[in-house]
């Protein structure tokens, strides 16, 4: 303990010396909603986020209204957490969950706005991975930022066969990602190529199949909350009005919804090089079992006594396989005994 204090305070005096000067508070959107993993997904980012050197404000929005147990999960956090209700409840489907977590989003923005929260935006899903060089990263944006992000994307079962060298060669480089030119300014956008996944990915959530990313992903961007203002000084005018976007029922698939021209978005992570997060779908089926929350009440049922013998109602049976045994064991060596000992007769009446 006593050494992780000591680099707690030289990472302290690195950042003071050479880090950020001053600072912008971080605002962490995260759409979730009550299944069998929400619990797992979110105790790895809150950990996350607790070890962020900067304040950060963690912004949740919770599918089908808020719950208690989820409410009772980020109160342990010890973050400063603005937790929200929408009203949808998540769908099963893989397509639909996305546009749902899409509208949870942009909800989340418009939240944002209405209290005029002041610093960086970052889209944290609460199954993704993420680095802590991202959250320095982002300090860096003016307005609108994008970043790398790794897909990570189960491509089969081990009883498959492996692929050929042909086949490794063809396959989707697993990054999406700003694409720089020579002067290191946005040309493009790098996305991931999801033709040889076609007719194999999953479309209920829990099916055990890939499941990919639909376009650009928004946890690949960072925004400054300020872009989203009625008004706010030096705002560009390639920004939209957030009151424009989505208002007449248009599919939202990414942050690139909010600008008249794309042109202007900042790459970070050494012009995109880096990357920075990575994104993962990892879940359990729709109709799993589990208990509210992961707290056990009543307590657990005994199925397995607590004694020397686990299995009580086989222990006759044990006991006669271990006497056999025994005596199998017994057999081979006076076998072994007797082998030596008329071997060793044999030499004597030689040797006379």
């Amino acid at each position: 303990m006593r050494a992780h204090r000591i680099m707690e305070r030289v990472q302290e005096e690195q950042r003071r010396w050479y880090g950020v000067k001053e600072p912008r508070h971080v605002l962490v959107v995260t759409p979730t909603y009550s299944r069998a993993f929400q619990a797992l997904h979110l105790t790895g980012l809150l950990h996350s986020l607790r070890n962020v050197p900067y304040p950060l404000t963690w912004i949740v929005v919770e599918a089908g209204g808020t719950t208690n147990a989820t409410a009772s999960l980020l109160a342990r956090s010890g973050l400063t957490v603005v937790h929200i209700p929408f009203p949808d409840r998540m769908p099963h489907d893989w397509a639909d969950r996305h546009a749902t977590e899409n509208r949870m989003r942009l909800h989340a923005l418009r939240v944002i706005r209405e209290r005029k929260m002041d610093g960086v935006i970052v889209f944290a899903d609460d199954s993704n991975v993420h680095s802590m060089e991202l959250f320095d990263e982002v300090q860096k944006v003016q307005w609108m930022g994008a970043v790398s992000v790794g897909i990570l994307a189960h491509t089969g079962t081990a009883d498959q066969p492996r692929l050929s060298e042909e086949d490794k060669q063809n396959m989707p480089l697993p990054v999406q990602g700003p694409a720089c030119n020579s002067s290191g300014h946005l040309a493009g956008w790098h996305t991931f190529n999801s033709l040889p996944f076609s007719g194999k990915t999953a479309t209920v959530v829990g099916e055990a199949a890939p499941v990919l990313p639909r376009g650009l992903e928004w946890a690949g961007f960072v925004l400054n909350s300020r872009m989203l203002w009625k008004e706010a000084e030096g705002k560009p005018d390639w920004v939209k009005d957030l009151d424009a976007v989505g208002e007449n029922g248009e599919e939202i698939e990414n942050p690139l919804i909010l600008l008249n021209d794309a042109s202007s978005v900042e790459p970070l992570g050494n012009c995109g090089k880096k990357i920075l997060l990575w994104w993962l779908r990892v879940e359990a089926r729709a109709d799993s079992k589990f208990p509210q929350g992961w707290v056990i009440e009543p307590p657990l049922e005994v199925v397995v006594p607590a004694k020397r013998t686990p299995w009580p109602e086989t222990t006759t049976e044990l006991s006669s396989e271990l006497v056999d045994a025994k005596q199998d064991q017994e057999d081979r060596r006076l076998s072994r005994t007797n082998r030596s000992s008329r071997s060793r007769s044999t030499t004597k009446r030689k040797e006379n």
